[in-house]
């Protein structure tokens, strides 16, 4: 099954867990922070789901807004907060129960994403808010993905930018539209995302993160799509390897 296959590798390597927020040794909660407030994404008086929750580092800032945190994972890779294994298409929680939905970064690796966006939509409150965090292969990044796994240099869902470009497992290529038809589907709406200006870089021009390109070059590219990645953000989202997503259950 798709699904052991995903927990045995996450398991084996726990640092490809890759998320713009981090979530490995800790979550850049300065820019979580503003991602969410751009957004308007609040917590305070909330209960709050975070579906992928990997170690639960979310649950203090939940905490200290003044809302009530559960995490859901099928992989454990950390206990002593508020947890339960769970498979994202089957979520043991009742109609309607919660105000805040989060997922972040781990809607790629998802077998079913029809069925996932369906239980999310039924767990949420009427006029609860869906906050997803998701990689984006609708620019550049998602080119060389099509081609290379086209040519058998990578197996079929497995290539991503990041991390020096090692296969990933189940790294599906999420696209705006994509996101927009099955949440749109299952109900949710409106949709608003934005894009990552730090990430411009990576669905630009991926071959920043090559295992081949030379520091120097690297170097000088890390620091020009630095420059010049808010402002490509702001005009087109889609060229940012992240987009972050809000949306409503109607």
């Amino acid at each position: 099954m798709a699904t052991d296959s995903i927990q045995k590798f996450y398991k084996d390597n726990p640092r490809m867990v890759s998320s713009p927020f981090g979530g490995v040794d800790g979550i850049n909660t300065a820019l979580l922070r503003e991602i969410l407030g751009k957004l308007n994404v609040d917590f305070s008086g909330k209960r709050v789901l975070d579906v992928g929750c990997g170690r639960g580092y979310v649950q203090d800032m939940v905490q200290e807004q003044g809302g009530q945190y559960v995490g859901a994972d099928f992989v454990i890779s950390r206990t002593g907060f508020p947890l339960v294994r769970a498979d994202a298409a089957r979520l043991p929680f009742p109609d309607a129960s919660m105000d805040v939905l989060l997922c972040i970064d781990a809607s790629e690796h998802f077998p079913q994403p029809q069925a996932v966006a369906d239980e999310f939509f039924r767990v949420l409150k009427p006029g609860g808010v869906y906050f997803l965090s998701a990689p984006n292969y609708g620019n550049m990044a998602g080119v060389v993905k099509k081609v290379y796994e086209a040519l058998g240099w990578y197996e079929k869902d497995t290539w991503a930018p990041f991390g020096r470009w090692q296969p990933q497992e189940l790294e599906q290529p999420l696209t705006p539209g994509f996101v927009r038809r099955i949440y749109g589907k299952a109900g949710f709406g409106p949709i608003v995302g934005i894009g990552h200006g730090s990430e411009v870089g990576l669905g630009l021009f991926p071959w920043v993160d090559h295992p081949r390109m030379p520091e120097a070059i690297q170097f000088r590219l890390q620091r020009l799509f630095a420059r010049i990645g808010p402002s490509v953000a702001r005009v087109c989202p889609t060229a940012s390897l992240h987009i972050f997503w809000r949306m409503e259950k109607r």
